[in-house]
């Protein structure tokens, strides 16, 4: 089993890490069972001899068996708690409502579409990025005209009191 294989399965969790532990498990299980394929009663020299290697081989796939019970339970616990994750829906509301132009809204580095009922349905460890980029480009584009207009506005006004008959006074 190639070592990068066996990192992209831990990093889905305790279910990754069960998988591992039922497959080591079952390759045990298959190293156990070869081990007592191996030999016949033929090959032992005396039968306390065959019994004493009975009982060990025994006990072997005891603990081979609570070993894949134990797996097994875990990664049925692993599936449990991916399919339990608590769910929550976030409504995204803008004010006033009818705006040219309004925030995106990215899930999980996905823009999301929220013109029809504003609502995501999120679970725990997903992320939400409101970004107002587009509304805070343009306010500083709209502040910056209005400067200019007042600028514009004072130096008309300069240019006609300076034109004007009762200047000085």
């Amino acid at each position: 089993m190639d070592i990068s294989l066996v990192t992209d399965i831990l990093n889905t969790g305790v279910t990754g890490f069960a998988f591992l532990m039922l497959y080591l498990g079952f390759k045990l299980t298959s190293n156990v069972q070869a081990k007592i394929f191996e030999h016949k009663p033929g090959d032992f020299k005396s039968i306390e001899m065959y019994r004493e290697w009975k009982g060990l081989i025994a006990s072997q796939l005891t603990n081979t068996r609570y070993f894949l019970a134990f797996s097994l339970l875990f990664f049925a616990g692993g599936l449990f708690l991916l399919l339990y994750q608590a769910e929550n829906r976030i409504t995204v509301e803008t004010s006033p409502e009818k705006l040219p132009f309004s925030p995106r809204v990215f899930f999980q580095s996905k823009p999301m579409d929220l013109s029809n009922d504003n609502s995501l349905l999120v679970k725990d460890g997903q992320n939400i990025r409101v970004s107002y980029d587009e509304p805070v480009a343009k306010i500083q584009a709209l502040n910056a005209l209005l400067e200019h207009q007042k600028n514009l506005a004072k130096a008309l006004m300069i240019e006609k009191a300076s034109r004007s008959d009762d200047v000085g006074f």
